[in-house]
């Protein structure tokens, strides 16, 4: 295990602490390791030191195989680039798949064997070019500790888990931009080209292929312009049984060296690269594939999408990941309506926001088909898949099968395809073809089909709006008989109860840069905006999964907005509970025995405290930034402090019930409106 490094939150995480621990370790222990690299604000220490010093002094367990794996590849990275490491390690897992009792003692030899049966394979698939360029070589003197933390892991995990997790943690790191399709979204846009010989002029990691690859296409031909990427799309297929002599991968940019221009494809299906500048248009003004007009130089995306065309026998399918400036930009219209006209379109569907990885915006899905002379003109097919309620949450697959079932009816009868309200709808090109020629499917979808018709809604709406009168009737606070003198009370800081450890005060920092890479999760955050309105967590994103870096809010925890309007907390109840803590929060998380946490948040809350928490606040545009450090409390018993937290916990009762009697008397007097204004428009449901 010489030579594998390890950052200070590299150890934090095999220690299972925070990275100021490791810190206060190396002050107090003269026997920590010394730093054998990087930087004095960024030390990087050996990892078999690490171990050692961890197992004597505190009693940690073995780092997971795909843990150290994964530490071995980055301590590398000097000497080689992350993909060329994963090619690497990808080959020698494929090897010990298919040879489990490989010997591991010579690991030069180990890793020629499989590298030499990996090139064998590529050269029976018509994948030569991959074969005479290898990964970039590992330094002998580090290879053994490559070669050992694979072979561990496959051992441990399997060969194409470790293959795939690696593959996810190098993915991380790839700069924003990146076009890794999630594997159940490369599944739905090979189902919506057909069948046949599939194509893709980008293929990046290869899901698109190793998805045609299990919906039985054949023959696969792929390119790309990165040799280390196309490496590990061979990996993917061999790991999929399916790299053999139907697949065909070349290296080089496909818009200005295309790879395939005999033997057209029965469907291409591909996720381009976005927006690129320099994407060769000056040395492409007089190419031949420009039929439906020249790209503009930002309109690469446009270029990808007559360059996939070209690539189709006549009535082939091609479906692009496109985003959705593409379908709306002004230098474009001219494509976009060449391309209507020629009966070219033959789908548009936006995805929800955040669908594919590195995404936030709603990308686009666009089904086309190559014409020619005898096309006859059809519709084609608009799909909005965001949802009309904004709280309403989507699972994944819920929007593929909704998809799916669109384009199977569309697709079996076009002419006969029934609009879906807010959602599909059959359009003929002629209806498109204005002057913006804008094709994103919201603006031409007929809006969600109103609910003030359903009498049976309506009855529910007011029985429930006079229970909820009833219920906040009994929870009106009472008017206390008498008030007590008011006398000087003790008080103590939540800075000075954070020394005594009766309450821990945090904010969620960002990670930094030798903490990148580590584990994400999709997971629930609670923003400032929710706790200003009273709402649960609105907002799911990808969160660092490190427990001890990002904990989830816990039940009792109290968070407070850094930048506010006027002081106020909120404590976490169980719907809240296991989400993750926005940016622009802090949380408390008191010690039940010393601070109730419904006490403190009343306190932080009340116009007594306002006061003082502004004085000691600084003013952000008109805003406060608070620092809850500063904020005080009474010094009470812990019993007096619950008695003071169950008044302030009825009073919250009393608060959320008045916003969802607001909310629901929203509803019940909007459609009231709607069913008034119906009456008087509507012949037909007057008496």
């Amino acid at each position: 295990m010489d030579n594998v490094e390890v950052s200070s939150a590299d150890i934090a995480r095999i220690a299972g602490v925070k990275p100021t621990a490791v810190s206060n370790w190396r002050r107090r222990h003269d026997d920590f390791p010394t730093p054998v690299g990087g930087t004095d604000r960024s030390p990087r220490f050996d990892l078999a030191e690490v171990e050692e010093w961890l197992s004597t002094h505190r009693s940690v367990p073995s780092i997971d195989p795909d843990q150290r794996l994964w530490q071995v590849m980055d301590s590398l990275r000097g000497s080689a680039p992350v993909e060329d490491l994963l090619g690497l390690v990808g080959a020698l897992a494929l090897h010990l798949r298919d040879h489990p009792d490989a010997s591991s003692e010579d690991p030069a030899a180990l890793v020629a064997t499989a590298l030499d049966g990996f090139e064998t394979r590529l050269r029976a698939s018509g994948s030569v070019c991959l074969a005479d360029h290898r990964p970039v070589p590992v330094p002998d003197t580090l290879l053994p500790a490559l070669v050992e933390t694979t072979v561990r892991a496959v051992a441990e995990s399997g060969p194409a888990p470790v293959m795939e997790r690696m593959s996810r943690r190098a993915e991380q790191r790839s700069p924003a931009g990146s076009h890794n399709l999630p594997p159940d979204l490369a599944d739905l846009m090979v189902h919506l080209s057909g069948g046949g010989a599939l194509t893709d002029p980008a293929c990046g990691g290869g899901e698109v292929l190793v998805a045609g690859a299990r919906a039985g296409h054949a023959p696969l031909r792929g390119q790309d312009r990165d040799r280390a990427t196309l490496w590990l799309t061979a990996l993917r297929l061999a790991f999929a049984d399916s790299l053999d002599e139907r697949v065909e991968l070349r290296v080089g940019d496909a818009l200005r060296e295309p790879a395939f221009t005999s033997g057209p494809a029965d469907s291409v299906v591909t996720a381009p690269p976005f927006g690129e500048r320099n994407w060769g248009l000056e040395d492409l003004v007089e190419d031949t594939r420009w039929v439906h007009g020249l790209p503009p130089r930002l309109e690469s995306d446009l270029a990808w999408v007559q360059h996939s065309l070209s690539q189709l026998r006549p009535g082939g399918t091609a479906v692009l990941l496109m985003p959705p400036a593409a379908a709306q930009r002004p230098s474009g219209r001219r494509i976009r309506r060449s391309l209507l006209r020629s009966g070219a379109f033959r789908a548009v569907v936006s995805l929800p926001s955040g669908f594919a990885a590195h995404y936030a915006v709603p990308l686009q899905l666009w089904v086309l088909r190559r014409t020619d002379e005898t096309t006859a003109p059809t519709p084609l097919l608009l799909v909005d898949t965001e949802p009309t309620d904004p709280e309403e949450i989507q699972l994944p697959e819920d929007v593929i099968d909704r998809i799916r079932g669109l384009w199977g009816d569309f697709h079996d009868s076009p002419e006969s395809f029934g609009e879906v309200p807010g959602t599909a709808r059959a359009v003929a090109p002629v209806e498109l073809l204005d002057e913006e020629v804008d094709l994103t499917p919201r603006r031409h979808l007929p809006p969600p089909r109103s609910s003030a018709r359903d009498l049976d809604l309506f009855s529910r709406r007011r029985v429930e709006m006079e229970r909820s009168l009833r219920s906040l009737r009994s929870l009106l606070p009472e008017v206390p008989e008498t008030l007590p003198e008011a006398a000087p009370t003790p008080v103590v800081t939540l800075g000075e109860l954070a020394k005594a450890g009766s309450v821990t005060i945090r904010r969620h920092r960002a990670r930094r840069p030798e903490e990148e890479g580590g584990p994400q999760v999709q997971a629930r955050v609670l923003t400032p905006q929710d706790v200003v309105r009273g709402t649960p967590a609105t907002r799911t994103e990808l969160v660092d999964a490190d427990p001890m870096r990002n904990p989830p809010l816990r039940e009792g925890d109290v968070v407070i907005p850094v930048v506010t309007e006027r002081p106020l907390a909120r404590v976490i109840t169980s719907e809240d509970a296991g989400a993750h803590l926005h940016g622009g929060l802090y949380v408390v998380s008191t010690n039940p025995a010393a601070v109730d946490p419904w006490f403190l948040a009343g306190f932080v809350s009340s116009e007594a405290e306002r006061g003082h928490i502004a004085r000691v606040s600084s003013s952000v545009r008109g805003s406060l930034r608070l620092e809850p450090q500063r904020f005080r409390l009474p010094v009470l018993s812990i019993q007096e402090q619950r008695s003071h937290g169950e008044r302030f916990r009825r009073v919250e009762r009393f608060r959320r019930a008045l916003r969802e009697l607001q909310e629901l008397g929203a509803e019940l007097a909007d459609q009231a409106v709607d069913l008034a204004v119906e009456l008087t428009t509507d012949r037909t449901t007057r008496r």
